[in-house]
């Protein structure tokens, strides 16, 4: 049953004069049960008895509400009971919960399901301002599950908020258990104190036990303010002035054959029944090539239905004669293995590639490479095409299959230096605000965006493992499967900025704009190799 305890947490003991009356309403609507208010120094000695695993973790979140959220689970496991935010009135007495068996929680109000949940491919959250459990209730430990695999994520809706506690109670293996609400039993009214116009449902209808004030809450709306107005003319101008060449919508949606794009996946009865191309650009990869030709070797797919192509182009090493020596080999195993070369004149060794400053004539380089393998490889049987970097590691034999379940014709997984560890291809993202202000043409630079990696408008997948699949903005090329028909449409890698992009980032924005959205997949590992 639901112990009679009241949990709020707080910085300090000082609570504020205007949460006097909503922590008040609490104790007066409840009378015997037991109020029990928690600090930040009172949840860490809680966590490091309890929780000691957890405590570094706990300890490292960048942002205090990451503890507050991590808090409140972990004591309505240990303890049980109800937690309320701080700037939340308590309407009723909560006896009328008092003999449940289920954690009760509500929807957030209809109105607060931003971009962010689009994305997530997502349609309701889950509010974890007012929540009811029992002690010891299982679903914690998949919170707590959760919570672990998401410890790289710099956003606090996906690491411990809404969104992971959404995702969980979503894939909960045992739904009966939960006690899923309308917003109106906990938090009636929007962030702008507005009744919520959702639908009422779930086995309380009709009561509303507490309200959320949201003057509390963390997240705050972006506004322009005068300053931001001013910065953004002054960086839209320069932007204007230093662009340089362009693709613009016009031209790429006119490339665009949209018969072939709009043809439906066939309805195969097998994902083995499926043609495959592997297309590989390969550059300085000689000390990879190896295990590169191995995890072909060991793809769980029928090697008749797979032909494989490598470029080879600019390298400063023996990758060419290599790779010359392995197709020979590779020839008696699979369909047919094509070596191609294609040389952009770029020069710039494996440790420079990163910076900044040669982004621009690194990515058109590699999207010219891209883009011939698809002049030169791409016969008209092929179904799908699975492009792999040749530096790409381990993957399990199965990921072909498990990105062609998808049933989407632009799948992308995670691709990780360590298992587990943050994203290593940064090209593959979603993102939650679109909207071009003075903080986005800061970071373009000769007509290339080029953001800071914890920028807030980009979520990677580290950022988002607690979600199964996203819908992705830009895309990796480590690995990333495409269905023929997009390729042949004439959707191609942008040699020339693209939306301020590049080739892989620019062709999954290419996509979008065509009706293909590219679909991520954060928990589907492969590994690169540290270089």
């Amino acid at each position: 049953m639901i112990p009679r305890i009241i949990h709020q947490t707080w910085r300090d003991g000082n609570i504020p004069g205007e949460y006097s009356e909503l922590v008040d309403s609490w104790q007066r609507l409840n009378p015997g049960w037991d109020y029990r208010l928690w600090t930040d120094e009172d949840l860490d000695r809680f966590v490091a008895e309890h929780f000691p695993d957890f405590l570094d973790q706990f300890r490292g979140y960048p942002n205090p509400v990451q503890r507050a959220d991590a808090g409140r689970y972990m004591l309505l496991y240990v303890y049980g009971g109800v937690y309320a935010d701080m700037d939340t009135r308590c309407n009723e007495p909560f006896d009328l919960l008092s003999d449940e068996e289920r954690v009760v929680l509500a929807h957030e109000p209809i109105e607060h399901l931003y971009e962010y949940c689009r994305v997530r491919q997502m349609d309701h959250l889950l509010f974890n301002g007012t929540i009811v459990s029992p002690q010891g209730h299982p679903f914690w430990l998949t919170i707590f599950e959760a919570m672990r695999r998401s410890r790289h994520s710099v956003d606090v809706m996906d690491s411990t908020g809404p969104v992971l506690l959404t995702n969980c109670a979503l894939r909960y293996e045992a739904p009966e258990s939960l006690c899923i609400n309308s917003c109106h039993l906990f938090n009636p009214l929007t962030k702008q104190k507005l009744e919520s116009e959702a639908g009422v449902f779930g086995d309380y209808a009709g009561h509303r036990l507490s309200t959320h004030y949201w003057f509390g809450t963390w997240y705050q709306d972006w506004h322009e303010t005068p300053l931001r107005r001013i910065k953004k003319v002054v960086r839209r101008t320069r932007y204007r002035l230093t662009r340089g060449e362009y693709l613009s919508r016009e031209e790429a949606r006119s490339q665009v054959d949209r018969n072939i794009l709009e043809e439906p996946l066939s309805a195969v009865t097998s994902v083995e029944d499926q043609n495959i191309s592997c297309l590989l650009p390969v550059r300085d990869a000689e000390p990879f090539l190896d295990r590169c030709v191995e995890l072909l070797s060991a793809l769980d797919h029928p090697k008749e239905r797979i032909r494989i192509a490598f470029c080879e182009g600019d390298s400063t090493d023996d990758t060419w004669n290599k790779l010359q020596g392995l197709c020979e080999e590779l020839r008696s195993e699979f369909a047919e293995v094509l070596c191609l070369k294609k040389e952009t004149g770029n020069n710039f060794s494996r440790k420079e590639r990163w910076k900044p400053k040669i982004q621009k004539l690194r990515r058109s380089g590699l999207a010219k490479v891209r883009n011939h393998l698809l002049d030169n490889a791409l016969d008209d049987d092929t179904d799908w095409v699975l492009w792999i970097d040749a530096d790409v590691n381990d993957y399990p034999p199965d990921m072909l299959k498990t990105l062609l379940r998808e049933r989407e014709k632009i799948v992308a997984p995670n691709c990780v230096l360590e298992p587990g560890g943050p994203s290593y291809d940064l090209n593959s993202f979603t993102v939650t605000d679109e909207r071009r202000d003075s903080g986005y043409y800061k970071h373009v630079r000769n007509g290339l965006y080029v953001p800071p990696i914890k920028t807030p408008r980009r979520l990677h997948f580290n950022d988002l493992r607690s979600c199964e699949r996203v819908e992705l903005f830009g895309v990796g090329g480590t690995m990333l499967l495409v269905h023929a028909s997009v390729h042949r449409a004439g959707v191609r890698f942008p040699e020339i900025p693209y939306q301020d992009l590049l080739e892989t980032e620019g062709f999954g924005y290419w996509a979008r704009d065509c009706g293909v959205i590219p679909i991520g997949l954060p928990n589907a590992e492969i590994r690169h190799v540290r270089s």
